[in-house]
């Protein structure tokens, strides 16, 4: 253990050392020593960190999952939709990403010719820079991490990016396919296991026809030839390297509870679709109110008012659930930081054969497969009884369709909340209620459980939800090719729904 403490510490001194600058590759003072074999686990943990942390919190809120504790007002903005250019609400993203995990990267191709060490890379590059589209449409790409060569890269759309890194991937592909070589660099999730990381290419490559389908119907083929080979990687795909030790817990607990900063509470749509399917997988990440003993959610946005709507003060931090950053067995700490799910992965293929295969009986196979993954991650038995229950069988469901994205967005709270707005965002699945959250407050009845609400303060002009971030300000203000600042409601490019 003594030995595991140093090596993951020392991986975090080489990732703070990656986050000084925004459009440079970052020059280490001793980059010629350090090797690729110390660089990659690097990349690794920084975009473990980029999905468990910074996107972890925010889209918590924007998938609503999170709200803002009553008596706290850290992430009032987010949550009311008050967000701009200078909020720097991407920042720390972009910085891991680009001047992390993405310029390890780079510099891992230049110190290793081996293919499967290449294909590795291929991977992490791509979920990274789907991860800058994802969230900001235009990032720079084609001019990217080229240091002080190219101060100023320019910023691509977001579906030249998509097709650029899915030829880069294929590419890498073929290469190892056809010289199938072993990892040199240390890999602290599959264990240099090839099959696996071929698994974990072929899963990124479905996510990401899945997310291209409704602008681009041609990746239809794909996405069939993809689900039909069924090549694809087993288990999570994630790092299971976390201790209960200062400096080496898991990076959202680490960043937000062991801080001192627990001022989340739970969002009244989640807890509400919840309770209505009897998931007992609410207790994984909330806590029952200590005022009453019950699951209760913060209509989004309404911390402020909340207190007018009850005609007192008293709608405090008690009358609402609590986020238990210890989860509900106590393992918050050392919970694996995620990169790909099987939930998520199961869930991808459940759509694409009730969609493109006209193939129901497997749908069905793998939503429950889906469900049952999610269940064993979170460490929740009664899977079985959950799956036979009224608004969760498969074969009671009228919207056979809809219940696997409902579902999709149950799994994915409290394990990759960037990838439920994105997938909200895709589907519009959850709907957008048409009542009002005060109208909701007061008559619960009219609500339909799960709906998304539109945050009662609202930033938004016009209203709606959040549809992108705004970009990096460090990049915005430094970078002279930064393209003019978007409104947040604007759609990225494969939005079309």
């Amino acid at each position: 253990m003594n030995r595991f403490i140093i090596t993951l510490s020392s991986l975090a001194l080489l990732f703070t050392s990656c986050e000084l600058d925004i459009n440079d590759n970052p020059n280490y003072p001793d980059s010629g020593t350090i090797s690729a074999d110390l660089v990659f686990p690097n990349a690794q943990l920084g975009l473990v960190a980029t999905i468990s942390d910074n996107m972890f919190n925010y889209a918590g809120f924007f998938a609503q999952y999170f709200n803002q504790l009553p008596e706290s007002q850290q992430f009032d903005a987010i949550s009311e939709n008050r967000i701009n250019v200078s909020d720097q609400v991407f920042d720390g993203a972009y910085r891991t990403l680009y001047s992390g995990v993405l310029a390890d990267l780079e510099d891992v191709k230049k110190k290793t010719t081996s293919t499967a060490d290449l294909l590795a890379v291929a991977v992490l590059r791509t979920m990274s820079f789907q991860l800058l589209v994802d969230n900001t449409d235009k990032t720079p790409y084609i001019e990217s991490l080229g240091g002080s060569e190219v101060p100023n890269p320019k910023y691509d759309d977001g579906d030249v990016v998509y097709k650029g890194v899915l030829a880069e991937l294929d590419e890498a592909l073929s290469a190892y396919k056809t010289n199938s070589e072993l990892m040199t660099v240390t890999d602290m999730m599959f264990k240099k296991n090839m099959v696996q990381w071929v698994g974990l290419a072929n899963a990124v490559k479905l996510r990401m026809y899945m997310r291209m389908y409704e602008k681009d119907n041609s990746v239809k083929d794909k996405i069939v030839a993809l689900v039909n080979e069924n090549d694809f990687f087993i288990g999570d795909a994630a790092l299971d390297i976390f201790a209960d030790v200062p400096g080496n817990r898991s990076p959202f607990y680490a960043s937000y509870y062991e801080l001192g900063q627990a001022n989340h509470c739970a969002s009244y749509p989640i807890i509400q679709y919840m309770l209505h399917t009897d998931d007992p997988r609410i207790a994984y990440a909330y806590d029952k109110t200590a005022a009453d003993g019950k699951y209760v959610g913060e209509i989004p946005g309404a911390k402020n008012v909340t207190k007018e709507w009850v005609g007192s003060e008293n709608w405090k931090n008690k009358n609402v659930s609590n986020v238990n950053f210890k989860l509900h067995n106590g393992t918050g700490a050392t919970r694996p930081g995620i990169i790909f799910t099987q939930a998520n992965l199961q869930f991808l293929i459940a759509e694409a054969k009730l969609r493109f295969l006209n193939d129901e009986a497997g749908a069905k196979v793998a939503y429950e497969e889906a469900i049952k993954a999610d269940f064993a991650f979170k460490g929740f038995d009664g899977v079985e009884t959950y799956l036979a229950g009224e608004y969760v069988n498969f074969d009671l469901a009228e919207n056979k369709l809809e219940l696997i994205y409902m579902q999709k967005w149950a799994a994915f709270c409290y394990t990759d909340h960037m990838e439920a707005w994105s997938e909200i965002r895709r589907t519009d699945v959850p709907k957008l209620s048409t009542k009002d959250g005060k109208s909701i407050f007061e008559t619960p009845s009219i609500y339909t459980p799960g709906e998304l609400i539109e945050p009662v303060r609202n930033s938004i002009v016009g209203g709606g939800l959040v549809k992108r971030l705004p970009y990096s300000y460090k990049s915005y203000t430094i970078n002279q090719n930064a393209p003019e600042a978007v409104e947040i409601n604007v759609p990225v490019w494969w939005d079309v729904k």
